[in-house]
């Protein structure tokens, strides 16, 4: 299990999975991805399950650096990344070798973009998802 240092947070940067179903007579709501599709597509293109937890950045990605390295997909928006400065491509995966950090603008187009790290984005669960309202400086992965 990797490790992601937050450096900069981003705007909303917040960590999401597909959501949870079956609480709605509780009056809790399924929640989960803003775009299902693109955090699906992003878990496919790193390994895991098409559920599993990724982050999502409204609007401003933010700078995430690997001290273990990592393997890694981007999808949805474009936010202009860089892996250390070099341009990443969306919608396919990459290795962040150990110590390398990945800067994420403002979005040139859309609204979201999706962060997957092969393992997934180790969080307690809530009512069986998994969803945290912000990043912190430091996340499992």
């Amino acid at each position: 299990m990797g490790v992601i240092q937050v450096q900069e947070p981003g705007l909303f940067t917040t960590v999401q999975d597909l959501g949870r179903e079956g609480f709605g007579a509780m009056g809790v709501s399924a929640s989960g991805a803003a775009d299902a599709v693109s955090l699906r597509l992003g878990n496919r293109l790193v390994g895991n399950d098409e559920g599993a937890a990724g982050l999502e950045m409204t609007l401003l990605g933010g700078m995430f650096i690997f001290p273990e390295g990592a393997l890694l997909a981007l999808t949805g928006s474009d936010f202009g990344a860089t892996l250390d400065g070099k341009p990443v491509e969306l919608r396919s995966s990459f290795e962040a070798k150990p110590g390398q950090s990945l800067r994420l603008g403002p979005t040139r187009t859309g609204a979201r973009c999706y962060l997957c790290v092969q393992g997934g984005i180790a969080v307690e669960t809530f009512f069986g998802q998994r969803v945290n309202a912000c990043l912190e400086r430091a996340w499992r992965a």
